[in-house]
C-alpha cells in the first residue's frame, strides 16, 4: 500500500493579521501528513500566541527579521520534508477537506505536479463577498494572466526545485512567475471544480495595491513570454481591475 501524499506549508508572516489564528487552525484540521513551517518577521507577540494557541506541532518555527516574503517562502520550504508544497498568507484559510481533495486527484494521476483549485474571497467578518472569479484551466493564458489562485494551489516539490523554486527577489508576482515556469517546463497541471481556499480581500493586502513596484513585475514577467503589447495590456488591465475591486470594498 502507498504512503499517502505528503504536503509542506509555508506560512510567512511580515506582520500581524487578525485572520492568522484562522489561517493556521485551518491546516491544524487537514488529514495528515502535513509539515507546517512558520516564519515570523513581524516582532508582535500575537503571533507567538496564536502558534502556541492553534495546536500546530511545528516542522519549523522562526522568528526575526527577513529578506521578505518571497525569501520566507523558499526557507520554510526548505526545512520541510513533503512530497508536495504550498504557502498561505496569514489571510489565508484552507476549507476543511481541501488537501483530502487534492489527494484524491494525485492518486488518480500519480503523474501530475501542479494540483490547484478554487478560491472565495471574503470581507474582514470572514464573510464570503465572492468567488474568485480568474482562476481558469491552464493553458497559455497563464503566459499573460495569472488563472491560479495561489492558497488553492499545490506543487511538487521536485517538480518545483527542477525550475528554481521561488523567485526571492519579486515581492508580488513570486506565485505566478512560479506557476509560468513550472507550465514552461512541462510540469502537468490539474484544476480541480472544488473551493479549497477563502483569501480576505479588502485594505492591505497586495492584491488592493497599485504599486509602481507591482505593475513593474506584471510587465517584466509578461513581457518576458509574450513581448511588449501583451504585457502593456496586462499591467493596464491589472492596474484597472484592482481600482474596481477597491471602490467595491471600500
Amino acid at each position: 500500500m502507498h504512503e499517502p501524499v505528503s504536503f509542506a506549508a509555508a506560512i510567512p508572516v511580515g506582520s500581524w493579521h487578525d485572520f492568522l489564528p484562522r489561517s493556521l487552525e485551518s491546516l491544524a484540521i487537514q488529514t495528515p501528513p502535513l509539515q507546517v513551517a512558520l516564519l515570523d518577521a513581524s516582532g508582535d507577540p500575537r503571533v507567538a500566541d496564536a502558534a502556541q494557541a492553534c495546536g500546530i506541532d511545528f516542522a519549523y518555527l522562526r522568528t526575526g527579521p527577513d529578506r521578505g516574503q518571497s525569501a520566507a517562502i523558499a526557507e520554510g520550504w526548505n526545512h520541510t520534508e513533503s512530497d508536495f508544497v504550498f504557502w498561505l498568507n496569514a489571510d489565508d484559510c484552507l476549507l476543511p477537506d481541501a488537501l483530502d481533495h487534492v489527494r484524491g486527484a494525485i492518486g488518480s494521476n500519480p503523474a501530475l505536479d501542479v494540483v490547484y483549485g478554487l478560491t472565495d474571497f471574503v470581507d474582514i467578518a470572514g464573510n464570503i463577498t465572492e468567488a474568485h472569479d480568474q482562476v481558469d484551466g491552464i493553458s497559455p493564458l497563464i503566459l499573460r494572466s495569472n488563472i491560479i489562485s495561489q492558497p488553492s494551489c499545490f506543487a511538487r516539490r521536485s517538480a518545483v526545485t527542477a525550475v528554481g523554486g521561488v523567485n526571492p527577489d519579486l515581492q508580488f508576482v513570486m506565485d505566478w512567475d512560479l506557476w509560468v515556469r513550472l507550465y514552461q517546463s512541462g510540469a502537468k497541471f490539474e484544476m480541480l471544480q472544488h473551493t479549497l481556499s477563502t483569501a480576505y480581500m479588502g485594505n492591505g493586502t497586495k492584491t488592493h495595491q497599485v504599486s509602481m513596484r507591482r505593475l513593474q513585475e506584471v510587465f517584466q514577467l509578461v513581457n518576458r513570454n509574450k513581448g511588449a503589447w501583451s504585457a502593456t495590456k496586462s499591467t493596464l488591465s491589472l492596474a484597472a481591475e484592482t481600482l474596481s475591486r477597491r471602490k467595491l470594498t471600500a
